[in-house]
């Protein structure tokens, strides 16, 4: 039995090993450190700091416990090695704390991560928490006054709300000014008194949403509807605190709302942030001596809006659906080449570095398809990016093209034969080459005669008999009831882009921004990229829904389609060029 749990604790380790290179670049060590780190336990996990206080303080009294964000172990660092040594060799698959049915698995590491800025006690602009905002008295006052059981209280999926002044409608996310509903309760005026001394705007607040959250409950992230409301929005919490996220762009806050605060949310914080409440029975708080998980009890939330009339005229276009209902959606001929420019090939040159960091693997149907080529063939990668479908398979002949300069270098350090070139325009002879890949290439052209144009200019430079394999990335990542690992490796297990925003380009055209790891929601975005050592990008994608690329094959007279297949959230097809050509 001893035998078995040491194998265990030495899989745990070495699982351990792999995963804090990867997230942290810190190694783990096999002698002795001052620095322990705890496997299976940290924030994620619920681990409160006082569970695993109580574990340490009685044998060693200097110490720190970090515990990384959003991560399922945690650290400890000590003052000598032979404390480190004392309490790893104490809790090493010996101890089970907070109810967990296996103990904890303990290692050392050569260092520690700086978590200084890993927590944002920052604002956003335009929001305002005024704490003990009012008294314990008025707060026991306005919890009783709320009946959940009559006819004006209804049931959401995630929680109970109320209405006053104005009904709030969740499949439009607005009100109807022409229908007034039971007004805001007489009892709750001395609020608004209230409001002018933190807060004074030139209107009274007419309506008021009250949410009743259990533990477990939140409510997806989003954005008021800019022209269904005034600029303030206030929100008042009674009972249990909670952790309101905001959030624009890849920028994100974390807000501790205490019992009894009101959140002022105005300007930028109103009209450019998303705000939501994940919902979960614990919450990752920041307290005087670290962070730590704190569990949830029953809250309610007032929040109190004024009903708009009319257009926004806020300066946050991007969100707001005043300026997207009068801007145009549609990418003609006019602006493709700038779209492509400015969200394709401009970004690809920043991020190059990076994305030869991250792309090593080849995909396995794309070497199946390579492996059948004849010897002495002669391949072109078409958009061949960091060259990794040129390396092996050295029995044909291997070129590559690329619209990134930086690309184009790194494949040329590498010793691969790579030419600057536009998919529409490739620098080849008619009637040349044996075999084509296009590997997530197309589905950057932003208009269908571009895509088509691309896929011609393959069929142009292909022999007669020759074959070209096109991969493009399908709107559809969930198929025979299995998810892509696209989606699969969504950490917040979010499943749809519930508060996506829409970005105004230089060019007058709008496009949704997608949130990276959820379903597909439209099929022509801007994808962001977030560069290692700082900076992100947007990247413009159309994405292809069944028979879609098929269908464009179809339409290109020299091209027989030979097989088109899905592979893992890619639509792929393989084409042969006719002997005879017309």
């Amino acid at each position: 039995m001893e035998k078995k749990l040491s194998k265990k604790s030495h899989r745990k380790q070495r699982k351990a090993y792999h995963r804090l290179l990867r997230d942290m670049d810190i190694k783990c060590c096999d002698n002795p450190t001052q620095y322990v780190m705890i496997c299976n336990a940290g924030l994620v996990t619920g681990l409160q700091r006082k569970a695993l206080q109580d574990v340490i303080d009685p044998f060693v009294d200097k110490y720190d416990l970090i515990m990384p964000l959003n991560k399922s172990y945690c650290f400890i660092k000590f003052y000598s090695v032979e404390n480190a040594t004392y309490i790893h060799n104490k809790i090493h698959g010996n101890i089970n704390i907070n109810g967990q049915n296996t103990p904890l698995y303990a290692t050392f590491t050569e260092s520690v991560p700086d978590l200084n800025c890993e927590w944002s006690s920052n604002l956003p602009p335009g929001l305002k928490l005024v704490e003990n905002f009012i008294t314990k008295d008025d707060e026991n006052m306005l919890l009783s006054t709320i009946n959940w059981c009559n006819e004006e209280s209804s049931d959401l999926k995630h929680r109970k709300v109320k209405h006053f002044g104005y009904e709030f409608q969740y499949n439009s996310n607005r009100v109807d000014p022409d229908k007034p509903v039971t007004p805001i309760p007489k009892n709750y005026q001395f609020l608004k008194t209230l409001f002018k001394k933190y807060h004074d705007v030139p209107y009274e607040y007419d309506q008021l949403t009250i949410n009743h959250y259990l533990p477990g409950q939140g409510i997806p992230p989003h954005i008021d509807t800019h022209s269904a409301f005034e600029d303030s929005i206030l929100s008042l919490s009674l009972g249990s605190p909670c952790i309101m996220d905001f959030k624009r762009e890849n920028e994100k806050v974390a807000v501790l709302l205490p019992p009894r605060s009101l959140l002022i949310m105005s300007g930028e914080a109103r009209y450019a942030w998303s705000h939501g409440i994940c919902p979960r029975h614990n919450d990752i708080v920041k307290t005087s001596s670290g962070v730590t998980t704190q569990p949830r009890g029953t809250r309610v939330s007032f929040t109190f809006r004024k009903v708009h009339k009319g257009d926004c005229c806020c300066n946050f276009s991007e969100y707001c659906d005043t300026k997207q209902n009068n801007a145009t959606t549609l990418i003609d001929s006019k602006i493709a080449l700038g779209i492509e420019n400015s969200y394709v090939h401009d970004v690809y040159d920043k991020i190059s570095n990076h994305f030869d960091e991250t792309r090593h693997k080849q995909w396995p149907n794309v070497t199946k398809f390579l492996q059948t080529l004849n010897i002495g063939d002669i391949l072109l990668d078409v958009g061949c990016g960091n060259g990794k479908y040129l390396y092996q398979n050295t029995h044909i002949f291997k070129v590559g093209c690329d619209r990134s300069y930086n690309l184009m270098k790194i494949c040329r350090n590498k010793g691969f034969e790579v030419s600057l070139s536009d998919c529409l325009h490739l620098p080849y002879k008619d009637n040349i080459l044996d075999a084509i890949i296009c590997i997530a290439v197309i589905h950057h052209l932003s208009t269908r005669e571009r895509r088509k144009q691309a896929i011609s200019e393959l069929a142009r430079v292909l022999r007669p008999n020759g074959k070209c394999l096109i991969y493009v990335w399908a709107k559809e990542q969930e198929k025979d009831s299995m998810q892509t690992a696209y989606l699969r490796y969504n950490l917040t297990k979010q499943k749809n882009n519930s508060s996506c925003t829409q970005k105004l380009t230089e060019y007058g055209v709008t496009l949704p921004v997608h949130e990276n790891r959820t379903k597909f929601t439209c099929k022509d975005m801007l994808v962001p990229w977030k560069r290692k050592g700082g900076g992100n990008y947007l990247r413009y994608y159309h994405v292809f829904e069944e028979n879609e690329l098929s269908q464009l094959c179809s339409e290109v007279p020299d091209l027989v389609i030979k097989e088109v297949y899905y592979d893992q959230g890619n639509w792929c097809v393989i084409l042969h060029k006719k002997s005879e050509i017309n």
